[in-house]
């Protein structure tokens, strides 16, 4: 059971989420929108510190700090679809990243190369022996389900020029014969199937579940043997 304190400090968090790119609010502003005592809302901007900018009473969010302050908000319980609302797509991407690294995976962002006489790119390539995950980021709250079908079966594709590129690129810990590559989308709706054509869509708020249990997944999903 979480305390008092961490509840507190999670509603701090959780309104300085809602602070937009180069917007600055007032203590006041905060305090009100956390619902906190000014004096309690200035205990958490200073263990926070690195990711805040304070002026003056006013208060902004660091260039990469509401990407940490969502990963110590998901940290103190905070629902990640909550979370995710207040990013960007880059953020979102760098979200889904996080997560990923905290279940032992080594995280590539934005992994761009060469394959089939064109160039890709995977918004999140996650390495852990023997799955290479693929991760194709939806940030959009509202999304067609033909347009995840059709995002599905692009990160196949993309999947299938990894597979074949993979004996030349350098990756660390390097892929070798018996691994498996799994294309899937991560989304913050909830999608209309949590599968298409074997490929996992997987929403945000069940990333952490999905990781854990993915070897349960091997025959079941469309995973592709390097």
């Amino acid at each position: 059971m979480r305390s008092l304190e961490d509840w507190v400090k999670r509603e701090v968090l959780k309104a300085l989420l809602r602070i937009k790119r180069s917007e600055w609010w007032s203590l006041t502003k905060l305090s009100e929108e956390a619902n906190t005592p000014v004096e309690v809302v200035k205990n958490v901007l200073m263990d926070i510190a690195d990711f805040v900018t304070v002026k003056d009473d006013t208060i902004s969010i660091t260039e990469y700090g509401k990407v940490k302050i969502a990963i110590l908000c998901l940290n103190l319980g905070a629902d990640p679809s909550y979370i995710s609302r207040y990013l960007d797509w880059r953020e979102f991407e760098e979200f889904t990243a996080k997560i990923v690294d905290a279940y032992g995976y080594t995280v590539y962002k934005n992994y761009r190369f060469k394959s089939v006489n064109r160039r890709w790119e995977i918004d999140v390539l996650a390495i852990k022996k023997p799955v290479l995950l693929c991760l194709n980021c939806k940030h959009f709250l509202k999304q067609r389900w033909a347009s995840l079908r059709k995002a599905a079966l692009e990160e196949l594709e993309r999947a299938e020029a990894l597979r074949q590129a993979l004996p030349r690129l350098r990756l660390e810990p390097k892929p070798s014969e018996g691994w498996k590559i799994l294309p899937a989308l991560v989304t913050l709706i909830t999608p209309k199937s949590k599968v298409y054509d074997k490929i996992p869509i997987v929403r945000i708020t069940e990333l952490g579940n999905f990781l854990e249990d993915l070897t349960l997944y091997t025959d079941s999903l469309r995973f592709l043997q390097v």
